[in-house]
């Protein structure tokens, strides 16, 4: 695993490096984006890169790694290893696929603060799957993944929030009351056996006191599936991969409408 992110570090110093005359063998550079449609924030960003394996730990050559929503694509080299030079700023869906291996999709956030070195592991899919089935699963991770990019660029203009992997780890939360402090629009409160959420415009952050509760509820999804509150109580957080905030909102990207609620939180995981 060391060698794994020193490699990455490698990878990244010379890519940042003047010299333009570097004999290291790089993974395909992707088009050139169109900045108007794609929201490009002006200014520099950071390298987005990382390599990929499979279950054993070797390198996956030739596999299709995107931004969803975007333009941005490019595949890996032959020692597993992908880079997107210049990727556009902001909260992206990043998604891996290669055909025989479940699709990958993962929420990341682009800045110009240093660049984002992104390990990932791919596993084979079983072989008992027919070769139609293996590539309906091919082609719905990149639908899955645009919708996630959908919902996400959603929060962009709203008071929502994304957190990441790395997010989640940096805030080390004990439940999902603990993410949902401070967020426009969302009222969370801890209960004696879990907790609740409301969506409102009233209020921000956490309550315990009378009235913390005003409100319509708002809906949990798992993996895309709605689910209830007592689940979500039970899980460590330290699991997910991924969560999405969606004050108020009720139509959203891939999700279906769930009467009676004001807004969702969507959680994905590892």
């Amino acid at each position: 695993m060391q060698t794994r992110f020193l490699s990455l570090a490698l990878l990244a110093t010379s890519l940042l490096a003047t010299s333009t005359g570097s004999a290291q063998t790089r993974p395909t550079a992707p088009p050139a984006p169109d900045s108007s449609a794609e929201g490009v924030t002006a200014g520099l960003v950071a390298p987005l890169l990382g390599d990929i394996v499979d279950a054993l730990g070797r390198p996956m050559a030739n596999v299709e790694v995107y931004l969803a929503g975007t333009r941005f694509a490019t595949r890996t080299d032959a020692r597993g290893f992908w880079i997107f030079p210049d990727p556009p700023r902001g909260a992206r869906v990043l998604g891996a696929r290669a055909l025989g291996y479940a699709p990958i999709s993962r929420a990341v956030n682009i800045s110009s603060r240093r660049p984002d070195t992104i390990p990932l592991a791919m596993r084979r899919l079983p072989r008992t799957l027919s070769t139609v089935k293996v590539q309906a699963t091919y082609e719905g991770a990149k639908i899955e993944a645009s919708t996630m990019a959908e919902r996400i660029m959603q929060l962009r203009v709203s008071t929502g929030k994304l957190y990441t992997r790395d997010s989640i780890l940096a805030r080390n939360p004990q439940s999902m009351v603990d993410l949902l402090m401070g967020i426009p629009g969302v009222l969370a409160r801890r209960e004696q056996q879990g907790f609740s959420v409301v969506g409102s415009r009233r209020g921000l952050g956490t309550g315990s006191g009378p009235g913390a509760g005003e409100g319509c509820p708002m809906q949990f999804f798992l993996n895309r599936a709605p689910v209830d509150v007592e689940s979500v109580a039970a899980m460590s957080p330290l699991q997910w991969q991924s969560v999405e905030v969606h004050p108020i909102t009720t139509i959203l990207a891939g999700l279906p409408i769930v009467p009676g609620t004001c807004g969702a939180i969507i959680i994905t995981m590892m």
